[in-house]
């Protein structure tokens, strides 16, 4: 096991919610050449090598991992943070142990935008799912905060048949649940 625990070092009010928190923890060994193998097995990475750092979202947590401190934004609480570097710590000790097996990406990924995910939609702004918009609800779908299967007309008309299908590939490409 590379890393046991992730240990939080500060911790303050996060700036995009008051509600939620936000905090710098201490990693205890040098991540810096594992990085790319973390954007291989993890979907919503982001490495940017000239830094080097690792950014990526579970959830609608923010996390950046540097080479020895990570930082989170939009944790609810500390245990929720605690888990969310639990899960951290399991996929670096998997990168580490499986790096023969991984094929290392040394470049960023493609991000989607919820303009993206709205143009998969069928835009009808029919209100079903509960939101104002399909746009906002495409916000929310790519913040894991609604399924796929709450977009009534996308799952019952035949018409968007090929859409949903596009739909469901990207969510899943991305390591979102689709129902």
């Amino acid at each position: 096991m590379l890393v046991e625990k992730i240990d939080i070092e500060h911790v303050e009010p996060c700036f995009a919610d008051e509600a939620k928190i936000r905090l710098i923890a201490s990693v205890p060994v040098d991540l810096s050449d594992l990085m790319p193998y973390l954007n291989a097995i993890i979907s919503s990475a982001t490495y940017v090598p000239q830094r080097p750092a690792l950014t990526l979202t579970k959830g609608i947590r923010l996390v950046t991992l540097y080479p020895r401190k990570v930082t989170v934004a939009k944790a609810d609480d500390i245990p929720d943070a605690e888990e969310i570097l639990a899960w951290l710590c399991e996929k670096i000790n998997y990168a580490h142990e499986h790096r023969d097996e991984i094929e290392p990406i040394y470049e960023g990924k493609i991000k989607i935008k919820p303009l993206d995910i709205y143009g998969l939609l069928p835009q009808t702004n029919c209100r079903e799912c509960g939101e104002q918009s399909c746009l906002a609800f495409a916000l929310l779908l790519l913040q894991e905060k609604h399924r796929l299967s709450d977009c009534g007309p996308l799952l019952r008309e035949k018409r968007w048949a090929d859409k949903r299908e596009r739909l469901r590939e990207t969510l899943e490409a991305l390591g979102l649940e689709t129902s």
